[in-house]
């Protein structure tokens, strides 16, 4: 998982700063770089360019804890089953190629305690402990690889999201912690977006988070099935996510006749 988190990081970096061989040609309303930030940036605040969307999809986790179990030698983890994932935002193109966005977004995640020693052994499995439940904002910098307004066009993002999490015990396995759980940390994502109607997108994207994990710190939920024996301080996530996103412009109005810039 964690040799897999930063090849997605080193794939949506480079995504997002490439240089855009298309930047010959870009909307007559929508430029490629901004040549004055009041007019362009904050003027682009009050234009017809914003989108709102909803998103779902699935979710998994790294795991939140280990910790040894009887007979001795044994141990077992406390992990996320693959739970789901529900929001929403709204986001604006502030130029060609490149917008910003804010969104919500809910998950919730089933607890199960499995057996972690390396023989694919099963006999230590308590599935149903508890429910794992976020609350997620997020703000994130998105760079089209085309034209904002194309019919397919990929894209990456950068950002920094912050969550509050919650525990639904089932089990007197758990135990929630004295004080609010709550991260900040950094938000990547790549998708491709695909235009079906004048004004409406899908978009097909996976978003990775990391940040504080709620199983760790004094005040923190715990995990009472034995003595710790690992327990990180950060945990990633990884959301699976169609995306239904409506413009508030259209195509033509925003200029997606594209022309040559001279």
């Amino acid at each position: 998982m964690r040799k897999s988190r930063w090849l997605v990081s080193a794939l949506v970096g480079s995504l997002v700063a490439m240089p855009m061989s298309s930047n010959a040609q870009a909307p007559d309303t929508l430029k490629d770089q901004p040549t004055s930030f009041g007019r362009d940036v904050i003027g682009a605040l009050f234009g017809p360019h914003w989108n709102m969307f909803l998103h779902g999809g699935a979710t998994t986790s790294d795991r939140l804890t280990l910790q040894a179990a009887a007979p001795v030698g044994t141990a077992r983890s406390l992990e996320t089953a693959t739970g789901y994932n529900v929001g929403g935002g709204a986001g604006i193109d502030l130029f060609s190629h490149m917008g910003v966005r804010f969104a919500y977004t809910f998950t919730s995640s089933g607890l199960n305690f499995k057996t972690d020693n390396g023989n694919g052994s099963t006999a230590l499995d308590i599935n149903g402990v508890g429910t794992l439940l976020s609350h997620t904002a997020s703000l994130e910098v998105i760079r089209y690889m085309l034209p904002a307004r194309s019919a397919f066009n990929p894209y990456g993002t950068l950002g920094v999201q912050g969550t509050w999490w919650g525990l639904t015990k089932h089990s007197n396995l758990l135990r929630v912690g004295s004080g609010a759980q709550f991260g900040v940390g950094p938000l990547f994502s790549f998708g491709t977006q695909i235009r079906s109607a004048d004004r409406l997108s899908w978009r097909l994207e996976m978003a990775m988070t990391s940040g504080h994990n709620p199983f760790t710190g004094n005040k923190s939920f715990r995990a009472l099935s034995g003595p710790t024996i690992d327990e990180p301080t950060s945990l990633s996530r990884i959301d699976f996510r169609v995306a239904g996103v409506y413009h508030f412009d259209s195509p033509s109005s925003s200029g997606s006749a594209v022309v040559a810039r001279k």
